[in-house]
């Protein structure tokens, strides 16, 4: 097997560094956006009921922030970092290893509703 030279490695690395561009503008403004914007709040989107931001971002701020927002009977106790990418067989954001094709890193405030007898939770 021939050896892989210098150039044909630089020009794979571009691609799939265009590839992964590509797939985080798509998820903020192309025709099958992730989620929905939060008016006002640029960064943040709102998908399956929980709040994200595109990219890794610290889970504690972001936590804090989503709070912020959030109306009253809601919070957030935790967030985490997930990857996700367009389904193609079904047109969809779904969750996907870091690795896969099209991949997009997030931070997911994971939205709760709070049970009126239920204490305040003490991390907020």
């Amino acid at each position: 097997m021939p050896e892989h030279t210098p150039g044909y490695v630089a020009a794979l690395a571009a691609a799939l560094h265009q590839a992964n561009v590509n797939a985080l503008v798509a998820a903020e403004n192309g025709d099958n956006q992730l989620g929905i914007p939060v008016p006002h709040h640029p960064g943040l989107r709102v998908w399956n009921g929980d709040l994200l931001r595109v990219g890794h971002h610290d889970k504690d701020t972001h936590c804090l922030e989503a709070n912020v927002l959030l109306p009253d009977g809601k919070y957030v106790d935790m967030a985490h970092h997930e990857h996700v990418h367009i389904d193609p067989d079904i047109h969809q954001w779904v969750f996907c290893a870091k690795d896969a094709d099209g991949s997009v890193p997030v931070t997911i405030a994971v939205t709760q509703t709070r049970h009126p007898d239920d204490p305040e939770p003490t991390n907020r």
